[in-house]
């Protein structure tokens, strides 16, 4: 057993300053073993800085960051043994092959050599990158050198396995199985970190998320807690077949929420905390009180709302 401690990565008041920039600042960040951990944040939020310092390639200005219980800064030689990382820039010798880059790769982890070639052939038809195998790194194209950027770590199935941006680059059929490849790492017994400021990705992948912005860790929770957190971020459009009558919005209203009526009154929208809580509600008093509904349609926050209510900024804006 290499760790007794309960994280995969653990800082404790981790910071970085280059000149008279803060890019992170007193970062206190934890990531279960076993679970995909999401951070997101625009361009400059500190995440590539974060992934830097754990991956042993920046030195922290002051904190401390520790993988498998390995502190990065006195052990990072086997720190190194038991991470991966996927580069934001792909990173190969131009004039290489991706077969060779991936069997070098290989090579240099403790992969049964028996199965390291079906590995390889397989992780690269899975990511497209088969018919490449042969062509010179160099004429690869952006999103060629992205798969195989990622395909590296899969290969490697190292138990900290960490993703820069793993799909800027690739059209959303290629996203979508760099997704299943990673969340599949994950299944294998990886702890995975994937950097993004894609909302769908984090949406996809997300075992919990943490939220960084201006080297500040903002928030950590499940995709579901940090939406329920929103206050009356749930959306709720109820359609009656006739008007609302006044006796079923004065009840209505005493449940909570906010309440809005179309012209017709026969149409309701309201903005609730918790739909599940309050719909229940909803259809027993209007049923009591003999109002038809003809249509019940819930709209719950996005990833960008929830970024917007925890930094008073759009994620989309600011890249």
């Amino acid at each position: 057993v290499l760790h007794s401690s309960l994280f995969a990565v653990e800082t404790l008041s981790l910071s970085k300053r280059y000149g008279k920039t803060d890019a992170l600042r007193e970062l206190n960040f934890t990531v279960d073993e076993g679970e995909i951990m999401v951070i997101l944040g625009p361009n400059g939020s500190g995440k590539t800085t974060l992934l830097m310092i754990l991956c042993t390639i920046l030195k922290p200005t002051s904190g401390t960051a520790k993988v498998m219980g390995i502190d990065v800064v006195e052990e990072g030689t086997k720190v190194r043994e038991v991470m991966g990382i996927a580069f934001q820039e792909a990173r190969g010798f131009w004039r290489h092959k991706p077969s060779s880059i991936l069997r070098f790769h290989a090579s240099m982890f403790d992969i049964d050599p028996m199965k390291r070639q079906d590995l390889i052939e397989q992780t690269m038809k899975d990511l497209e990158l088969w018919e490449s195998r042969d062509k010179k790194f160099m004429h690869l194209s952006g999103g060629q050198a992205k798969r195989l950027e990622t395909a590296k770590v899969l290969v490697q199935r190292p138990k900290l396995a960490i993703f820069d941006e793993p799909t800027s680059q690739v059209d959303l059929r290629g996203k979508r199985k760099i997704w299943d490849k990673i969340r599949e790492l994950r299944d294998q017994g990886s702890t995975v970190i994937v950097a993004t400021n894609e909302v769908r990705e984090a949406e996809y992948l997300a075992d919990r998320v943490t939220i960084l912005h201006q080297g500040h860790l903002v928030v950590r929770d499940s995709i579901p807690k940090l939406k329920d957190a929103i206050a009356g971020g749930d959306v709720v459009e109820v359609g009656f077949e006739d008007p609302v009558t006044d006796n079923l919005v004065a009840e209505l209203k005493g449940l909570g929420g906010a309440l809005a009526l179309s012209p017709e009154g026969n149409e309701l929208r309201a903005k609730v905390s918790r739909a599940e809580d309050w719909v229940p509600k909803m259809t027993s008093a209007s049923y009591n009180l003999g109002a038809k509904i003809s249509s019940i349609k819930i709209t719950e926050p996005s990833l960008d709302d929830v970024f917007i209510h925890f930094t008073g900024k759009a994620l989309i804006d600011q890249q």
